[in-house]
């Protein structure tokens, strides 16, 4: 998959020491990761333009090398294991945040790691119960169908407001988040100011040379 979109358990050794073989689950958290980039891009937020940049290129384009490997930061882990990045986004339509943050409240039980308690038995009993709960949601995953049937009962939940966009603000993102300039080689594929020329037959390069503008 897309390396910005993997799965953060992709990016962990096992105990072992091997690296982990991708699966049906990591497949739909990187589904997971591609609406939130999609909706962060395209759609209204209450982030300003300079927090916009700081997210997209701490929990999809920052790396890390590690003994060989190209990892990702412990931002996107982060962001995974609190789901703090869907909460603090403030998404402006209620379906879209409704989705993302319940596939995030799922997704998240992948990282959390709870180790039993040494104190009193009511927080032995609290431990046991989220544990539980954990272990529930993680059966849930297994379910082929986990994801359908969350989309299904977002999109028909007739007290979602779906067509609420919001005031989008003029964000300037540059190119280097666009994923199509990460597989661009040069000479093979014409650059966007090149396009921009040709379409327009002036010979002059775009206003926006180097951004796009969303």
């Amino acid at each position: 998959g897309t390396w910005q979109f993997l799965a953060v358990r992709l990016f962990e050794k096992t105990k072992d020491g091997a690296v982990p073989i991708q699966n049906r689950i990591d497949d739909v958290e990187s589904f997971f990761h591609v609406a939130t980039w999609i909706a962060l891009q395209h759609t209204s937020h209450g982030l300003t333009p300079q927090a916009l940049k700081s997210i997209l290129n701490n929990n999809f384009d920052a790396s890390v090398h590690i003994d060989g490997r190209i990892l990702a930061t412990e931002a996107r882990r982060s962001n995974m294991e609190t789901g703090r990045l869907i909460q603090n986004a403030n998404f402006k339509n209620d379906g879209i945040y409704a989705v993302l943050e319940g596939m995030s409240l799922t997704l998240r039980e992948r990282y959390t790691s709870r180790r039993e308690p040494k104190g009193d038995d009511k927080e032995l009993a609290k431990w046991k119960s989220d544990d539980e709960y954990r272990l529930d949601v993680l059966e849930r995953l297994e379910d082929r169908e986990w994801l359908e049937k969350l989309l299904r009962r977002f999109l028909d939940d007739l007290k979602l407001d779906w067509d609420t966009e919001g005031t989008r603000k003029g964000t300037v993102i540059p190119l280097k988040h666009q994923l199509l300039g990460k597989r661009q080689n040069e000479g093979s594929v014409q650059t966007n100011d090149s396009r921009n020329k040709a379409g327009r037959g002036d010979g002059m390069s775009s206003p926006h040379e180097g951004s796009l503008q969303t």
